[in-house]
């Protein structure tokens, strides 16, 4: 018995060093890419630790495509500076290090989305809209505004929850046709005594100096208008609800708003698809050039992708591939960057994902998702009841449809910059057999995006 004791812990120990060596094994991180530009040689980026280089040299570039071939049988003795710029960088990992690396992002992102501390209201005011888009995704456009009786709901929800902190997302329809209701839960809202902060999401149309002087009050940090190009295409695109063009008359209301005392940032967000992908730069040009001051401090423009289902036109659709084309497109021809050219760890998440995240419609109901408003089914449960939910369907779009337990995904060499996409896609994804893209748009264009990052960077230090 006393031998066998001893050979069982001896037995243990080799167990325990095998393990520890193997932990302290180096290999070339899953999340690495070496790759080789025309223009400016050997880059070497990691989407785990955003380490992004230029190799000095093809001999370095070669000791590199070794390493990354075998790093486990690798002599790193006679190059020690390299090994030590590779640990650093993360392109050289221990062999659980990728994924222990999956388990954190995966616990941070979860923490994120089932945080307390802050409770997130998009608030369709009214579900009217002065507009008729032809991609508008809400079906129902129909109804009268909230009424003060079910604002005082509304704030009474929110006051229940113990977030410290409340963000609100004015919404429609169109939020400015029932701008009388939003003042009202507003000044509700804000007597609770958290932490306020909102947000306006509005077609711009009825924006008025009136309107623009309460802003402030209303704590709007961030007022989002759309434009869908030049004037022709927009007013296509985006008439009121008998044919009258728009165009105009929104970006005279966008004088008004920014020679304001509003303090807030101006988002322009220009719905994109393949019908009308190269004006874009215009409407970027136009706002630039309108404010030249202001530009990039408190106005931007920004590129909105079309998406939907039901549309006849089902071609003029976005994908990530289309995405990162449309991106990259832009930059290259006109200096313009539309989005990111390079990649950044996020963790976002969306109203679909996030535990105390909901839609406000104006009868009081409760949706996870923007695209919701208005479909019966959709609905999870009411300000005004305690009990009835449909945690079915919010535990199907928070934990049925997440990224985070796909295997795919854990695989992916974008994991760690990449947010899961569109969640309401992967969840009727569930459903049908759609496929909806929810890829990153860096996906199939990384190292173009990367090149062109490089090089802007170069030219500043330039500067």
């Amino acid at each position: 018995m006393p031998s066998g004791k001893r050979n069982s812990t001896k037995d243990c120990s080799a167990a325990a060093s095998l393990k520890k060596k193997e932990e302290n094994r180096m290999k070339w991180s899953r999340y690495a890419h070496l790759f080789h530009s025309k223009r400016n040689g050997w880059l070497l980026y990691n989407s785990a630790s955003n380490a992004f280089m230029q190799l000095e040299d093809e001999e370095t570039a070669e000791l590199v495509q070794k390493i990354a071939e075998d790093a486990e049988h690798f002599d790193f003795s006679s190059v020690p500076q390299i090994y030590l710029t590779l640990r650093s960088g993360g392109f050289l990992v221990k062999d659980t290090q990728d994924d222990d690396l999956y388990n954190i992002l995966k616990m941070q992102r979860l923490y994120q989305n089932y945080a307390t501390d802050t409770m997130i209201l998009t608030v369709a005011i009214t579900r009217a809209c002065n507009f008729n888009c032809s991609y508008c995704y809400e079906h129902s456009r129909s109804g009268v505004p909230m009424t003060e009786e079910m604002a005082d709901q509304v704030a009474a929800f929110a006051g229940k929850h113990k977030a410290s902190k409340l963000h609100v997302v004015w919404y429609g329809g169109e939020p400015l046709l029932a701008f009388d209701r939003v003042l009202y839960l507003d000044k509700k809202l804000q007597a609770l005594g958290k932490e306020y902060s909102a947000m306006l999401v509005t077609n711009g149309y009825l924006i008025t100096e009136e309107i623009c002087g309460k802003l402030n009050d209303l704590k709007v940090g961030t007022v989002q208008i759309t434009l869908d190009g030049n004037e022709k295409t927009h007013n296509s695109r985006r008439a009121l609800l008998n044919g009258k063009e728009t165009f105009q008359v929104i970006l005279n209301n966008l004088d008004i708003l920014m020679r304001s005392e509003y303090k807030g940032i101006i988002h322009i967000r220009v719905n994109v698809d393949t019908r009308n992908e190269d004006e874009f730069i215009e409407v970027y040009r136009m706002i630039h050039d309108k404010y030249p001051d202001e530009y990039g401090k408190r106005i931007s423009v920004y590129p909105g992708f079309v998406k939907g289902d039901d549309h006849p036109d089902i071609s003029c659709f976005y994908d990530s591939e289309d995405k990162g084309r449309f991106i990259l497109s832009v930059a290259e021809k006109y200096d313009v960057n539309p989005m990111s050219l390079f990649p950044e760890r996020t963790a976002a998440g969306c109203t679909l994902t996030k535990k105390d995240a909901y839609v406000v419609g104006p009868e009081g109901e409760l949706y996870k998702c923007w695209d919701d408003v208005g479909i019966p089914e959709s609905v999870i449960g009411y300000v005004y009841k305690r009990g009835g939910w449909n945690t079915a369907l919010i535990a199907e779009g928070m934990v049925g449809a997440s990224y985070l337990d796909s295997q795919e995904c854990r695989e992916c060499f974008y994991f760690p910059v990449c947010d899961g996409g569109c969640h309401r896609a992967r969840q009727k994804n569930l459903h049908d057999d759609c496929n909806r893209d929810c890829c990153s748009y860096f996906k199939g264009h990384l190292e173009d995006l990367l090149e062109l990052h490089f090089e802007q960077k170069q030219k500043q230090r330039k500067s």
